[in-house]
């Protein structure tokens, strides 16, 4: 049986960085898929993610976020491919909903300069948005996208480089840890390691039950507009608060259609019974909001597809150890917004591995708040 310092299952965003920064560490490290990794089976696709730096939804996720920033600006210089672009960022809501007041409070913690859009200041910076007068809209510099299909392709590729193993097609059906060691079990071959850290996406929900944690999926499709003729002035990011949870969000049309999407609110699923077909009567109310805050913006849809969020009970992520393993680390369940931590996330995990413990605060992500109570 060969055996390695630690071992990864699952090569979506956060497994592909944590098997990059465990090989740029030297280790000894084997990475294993159920699919072939860029692809569009899960959570990590979709040709764009939004990154955001004064986050709404806690402001302790800013240092997070601000390391992952530096990893994905490195990352490009060292895979020689773009995957980060800073367009700026556009947000609109009410003023004392959560969307505009979590901005303007991680604003002020960490020192973001957030600037307010009106009047003329707004006709200038988002000339294609309509504020309806019970909405507010603001500014900031450092939002932009990242390009998932390349993070992933380049992390696999640089750690690969560097020594990794990476086991595409070979799903894990086992594991199991006594004492200081685990061994994963895959169809073809039984694996040895230190440290195991599972980051399956949405394949987590079953495993985590064992750990008296619930989890649940949804569907949620994705939809490319042809441009219509105030395309051309959208050039940012941007998120408007359509109700109490969800917002409409978006990016500038980068040669293949403007791509909006509603955020949260998708129909429950299971990463096995999935319905990843798209009836194209799905983009209605995606579209009617476009034409509501983005006049002109939109045409026809063009295409579509299907992402899956996997959520905890409070929408922030699962990122901790095993309670009954400790040589095991769940890194999971990232709630429709993770994508954009996965540098950081994956350079936390080499450093659980390796050292001990990360060098950030994640607490906030800890498995106890969301375990079961009599």
């Amino acid at each position: 049986m060969k055996s390695f310092d630690a071992v990864v299952v699952g090569l979506g965003a956060m497994g592909s960085a944590a098997l990059y920064h465990l090989a740029r560490r030297g280790a000894r490290v084997a990475g294993f898929d159920t699919y072939t990794p860029p692809h569009a089976l899960g959570s990590s696709h979709g040709e764009t993610r939004m990154i955001r730096e004064a986050y709404y939804e806690d402001t302790r996720y800013v240092p997070l976020l601000q390391r992952a920033y530096e990893l994905w600006h490195e990352t490009t210089r060292e895979a020689g491919n773009e995957l980060i672009v800073e367009t700026g960022a556009v947000y609109a809501g009410p003023p004392n909903a959560e969307l505009i007041a979590g901005i303007l409070r991680a604003g002020k913690d960490h020192n973001i300069a957030i600037n307010e859009l009106s009047g003329s200041t707004l006709s200038i910076g988002a000339p294609w948005l309509r504020v309806p007068d019970n909405m507010v809209a603001v500014a900031e510099a450092r939002g932009g996208y990242l390009h998932p299909e390349r993070c992933i392709e380049s992390h696999l590729r640089l750690a690969a480089n560097m020594g990794a193993e990476i086991h595409t097609g070979e799903p894990v059906v086992h594991w199991e840890a006594a004492g200081d060691s685990v061994v994963v079990e895959t169809k073809r071959e039984r694996y040895g390691a230190a440290r195991l850290v599972l980051s399956p996406g949405a394949g987590i929900t079953d495993w985590l039950a064992g750990a008296d944690v619930r989890t649940t999926v949804t569907r949620q499709p994705m939809f490319w507009f042809e441009p219509g003729p105030n395309a051309a002035s959208l050039r940012t990011v941007f998120a408007i608060q359509i109700d109490e949870q969800r917002l409409l969000y978006g990016f500038p049309d980068l040669g293949g259609g403007v791509k909006t999407s509603i955020h949260y609110g998708g129909t429950a699923t299971t990463w096995e019974s999935i319905d990843r077909t798209i009836d194209f009567a799905e983009a209605k109310e995606t579209a009617e909001l476009c034409e509501r805050y983005l006049p002109g913006v939109h045409g026809k849809v063009m295409r579509a597809v299907v992402c899956m969020y996997t959520n905890t009970a409070d929408f922030h992520f699962l990122i901790d150890a095993h309670p009954a393993h400790q040589n095991v680390l769940l890194v999971s369940a990232c709630s429709g917004h993770g994508f954009k931590f996965a540098s950081a996330i994956g350079e936390a995990a080499s450093q659980w591995a390796l050292d001990g413990a990360p060098k950030l605060d994640l607490s906030l992500f800890s498995l106890d708040r969301l375990r079961s109570r009599p």
